[in-house]
């Protein structure tokens, strides 16, 4: 289990400041840089994850290893939805700053992260209950091989317990119940999390 829950918060990490860069220019130029940049963003967004991670298995873990082509694979599209956050906080504040004549590193720095920074905070941990669950899909489908790199993970583990459910079910018991109570400890630690940052949303279901 311990690979991951250290593999989701790497990626949930790098996803963050990857999203928070990206969409800090979109949202800070907007005009012909926000469109293009956006345009970029919705074509990485229609690739499938399963048929990007397959290609990056078959000819980018020979070379550079299984596990950090899983992680290319995994940032590759997963900081679109962080980008699009930090895009909207940014044209919510950037008009009525830019009235007041405030200079551009003042404006992005002293006004809008630090009012953004609870969203893009509570996206982060949202993300990785999410990318616990895809890495436990693609590694139990065999889509991802660990073995080759020594390592396992919750998907290794229930794949692996599969062909002895009949006889030994606590085998794939277990890995079951873990992942399950990781997935909705991490959800509802980021509903907690986003109420402190926006009590306004207090109640309702991210």
């Amino acid at each position: 289990a311990r690979f991951s829950l250290l593999f989701a918060l790497i990626i949930s990490a790098i996803n963050l400041a990857i999203g928070a860069v990206y969409g800090a220019i979109e949202g800070f130029y907007g005009g012909a840089v926000d469109m293009i940049m956006e345009r970029i963003s919705d074509i990485l967004n229609d690739v499938p994850f399963i048929v990007v991670t397959s290609l990056f298995q078959l000819h980018l873990a020979s070379k550079v290893g299984v596990v950090p082509s899983l992680l290319f694979a995994f940032v590759l599209t997963g900081w679109i939805g962080m980008a699009s956050k930090t895009r909207m906080q940014f044209y919510r504040y950037i008009l009525a700053a830019r009235t007041l004549g405030a200079k551009d590193s003042r404006l992005m720095f002293k006004h809008i992260f630090p009012n953004a920074i609870g969203t893009l905070i509570t996206s982060a941990v949202l993300t990785v209950p999410s990318v616990i669950y895809s890495e436990s899909n693609m590694t139990y489908l065999g889509i991802v091989n660990l073995d080759s790199s020594n390592m396992t993970s919750l998907g290794t583990m229930l794949s692996q317990g599969t062909s002895m459910l009949t006889t030994y079910p606590h085998i794939i018991l277990f890995p079951a119940i873990y992942i399950s109570l990781l997935m909705i400890s991490f959800n509802l630690f980021g509903n907690g999390l986003r109420d402190a940052f926006n009590p306004s949303l207090r109640g309702t279901e991210e």
